[in-house]
């Protein structure tokens, strides 16, 4: 719709305002002065009938105005490609720099911009002029983005449609069998795969799942948003539970912080000891193992002795990684290790990389994970090229690298502590209010109970 049609419609509307303020305080007048006057009084309402009559059909002339603007405007859409943001796909739609900056900048507050997933498909409403009227972005089926171009000011408006959602918690319990892992089974009674992901990783922190066995137990507390009560939506793990033979028993709950976008939103223990899993890296880039972790016969010496670590066989001149984040300790050499390294990692733990032809890096030095510190070698006490690689624990006693788990932030503190604390206890009580419901096979062939509530 032209800007001078939208215009003589707002003077148009004005105008009719104007009359009827005028007449209503004129009405009032006439009543404070006499009320004996009944027909200028009807005559008055009759006058204000038709004002009103006015106004339903402005009402409908620029509705249907409005219907015709958007006639005019051509559709375009595109989705979101492997490795690609927003700002690439806007650049396919055709949509200038400009709008494209006042497009993100007003969407990215209450969108996740860094999380859009493959697929995810964009709209936009453009006039002749190839200018954005309207921007629509539908995350799922129950949460719809949009945008309205404001002319006067040539900003766009934010507006969220959010469908009714049905929250439902789960709680599933079930226990390992010969040949099955956790993940495997939490995918076959059909819990999605992110939150399987979720739950594996939180756990990984602290059970070393090489040494579970079959019997060992497992509890997991979901909850999820449902649109016409069967389309996922969401969902958070708001606990996970794991108690074995071997890796003992451990738990972890969900903590909020008040700040939505906090990077402290995620798994800790009660105690507040931080479970957001940073997994090891590979130091090598192919892995044959020729000596494993325990008591062996040296090889020089024909000595049983401890090997605190793990030998991998590799050509001399192999690249070498850091398996984690970290700072390096010790870059040096002895008759015994070689050309050695250590990196002290976030949880105080330190790998070791021994027998090097090469060290990339010096004492103090920050790496990342993967990032190349050395080559293969035959350094020290070695029959041949390879990588001892270890690890101790952060009161430095040697630990198998191979059931070794790496937690990436240090424990809560202060009040975010003693909030975490009291988000345990209510957690506790969902917990408890859904195993009070009655139990289903989450499968038929696997021995897994669930216990399902919807939320008030």
């Amino acid at each position: 719709m032209p800007v001078t049609g939208k215009s003589s419609l707002v003077f148009f509307i004005g105008g009719i305002l104007r009359r009827l303020f005028l007449l209503i305080s004129v009405t009032c007048l006439i009543l404070l002065v006499s009320c004996s006057q009944k027909n200028h009084i009807e005559d008055l309402k009759e006058t204000i009938v038709s004002l009103e009559q006015d106004l339903d059909s402005f009402q409908q002339e620029y509705k249907k105005r409005e219907q015709n603007q958007l006639k005019n405007l051509q559709i375009v859409h595109d989705s979101v490609q492997a490795g690609e943001g927003l700002f690439q796909v806007l650049n396919r739609m055709g949509i200038n720099d400009e709008q494209r900056r006042k497009i993100v900048l007003s969407i990215q507050d209450s969108v996740e911009l860094s999380v859009l997933k493959v697929g995810q498909r964009f709209y936009a409403a453009k006039d002749s002029a190839q200018t954005v009227h309207i921007f629509r972005y539908e995350a799922n089926p129950a949460t719809i983005h949009l945008l309205f171009l404001n002319s006067e000011s040539s900003t766009f408006e934010y507006k969220l449609v959010s469908k009714p959602l049905v929250k439902k918690q789960s709680v599933f319990e079930g226990v390992l069998e010969s040949g099955s892992t956790l993940n495997g089974l939490l995918f076959q009674v059909g819990i999605p795969g992110r939150m399987v992901g979720i739950v594996s990783g939180v756990l990984q922190c602290k059970v070393a799942f090489q040494q579970a066995q079959p019997g060992d137990r497992f509890r997991i507390l979901l909850e999820e948003s449902f649109y016409q009560d069967s389309i996922w939506i969401s969902g958070k793990v708001l606990y996970a539970e794991f108690e074995g033979r071997t890796v003992g028993h451990h738990e972890a709950f969900r903590y909020e912080d008040p700040d939505p976008k906090s990077t402290y939103n995620a798994h800790y223990t009660a105690s507040g000891e931080a479970l957001i899993f940073d997994g090891l890296r590979y130091p090598l880039d192919r892995l044959h193992i020729t000596s494993s972790f325990g008591s062996r016969i040296h090889p020089i010496t024909g000595v049983r002795a401890s090997h605190n670590g793990v030998d991998y066989g590799s050509p001399r001149g192999a690249p070498v990684y850091a398996v984690a984040e970290g700072t390096v300790i010790t870059s040096g050499f002895d008759q015994y290790s070689g050309n050695k390294i250590a990196i002290r990692h976030r949880d105080n733990s330190t790998s070791w990389y021994l027998h090097l032809d090469k060290r990339n890096v010096s004492a103090g030095t920050r790496v990342a994970p993967r990032q190349v510190i050395g080559r293969v070698g035959n350094t020290g006490r070695s029959t041949g090229p390879h990588l001892h690689f270890g690890f101790t624990n952060s009161s430095g006693k040697w630990i198998n690298p191979l059931t070794k788990t790496m937690i990436a932030t240090p424990k809560l503190e202060g009040t975010r502590l003693a909030r975490l604390q009291v988000q345990v206890e209510e957690i506790k009580k969902e917990l408890a209010l859904t195993e009070a419901q009655e139990p289903q096979k989450a499968s038929d062939s696997l021995d897994v109970n669930v216990r399902m509530r919807v939320l008030p």
